[in-house]
């Protein structure tokens, strides 16, 4: 029996080779947002949730003039998914944990810690690493009681 190729295996090769460039395009994407997102520099890995009956997401926190943006790791957006004030930040508490960054693949020596947003009645946990929360209490403590006229 001779072959044909009009026997449907080109459409088959064709939808391969479409479904692998699809991916390669969104591969790039994410990592184009990415680059876009860590390029001001001041930012870390970390997971949030906003209730205690909802899972982890994981994702970047951003550290901006008087804000923390967070944004998801795998989101198509440039604009943050979260951003909370700076001054409005309150840390209530923390604990050592690998249950939960286990989930989020952000390795050992990780912390749990709960802030109260003030103007918000959900409290707001992050889940980050060691070193990345030790820059995140220092960026909340050295931020400037009051804000300067004229410098935002």
């Amino acid at each position: 029996m001779k072959t044909d190729l009009a026997d449907g295996s080109w459409v088959l090769a064709w939808a391969l080779i479409a479904l692998l460039l699809a991916f390669l395009i969104a591969a790039l994407g994410i990592t184009a947002r990415r680059i876009v997102i860590q390029r001001p520099g001041g930012t870390v890995e970390c997971g949030l949730r906003r209730s205690p009956d909802v899972r982890w997401r994981s994702g970047i926190a951003a550290y901006r003039p008087g804000q923390l943006c967070w944004f998801r790791t795998l989101g198509v957006r440039l604009r943050p998914d979260a951003v909370f004030d700076r001054h409005a930040l309150r840390l209530v508490g923390g604990r050592q944990t690998a249950q939960s960054a286990a989930s989020l693949g952000l390795g050992p020596g990780t912390v749990v810690v709960q802030f109260a947003v003030i103007g918000d009645s959900e409290p707001l946990w992050l889940v980050l690493g060691q070193d990345a929360l030790t820059g995140l209490l220092a960026w909340l403590e050295a931020a400037p009681q009051h804000p300067v006229p004229g410098l935002g």
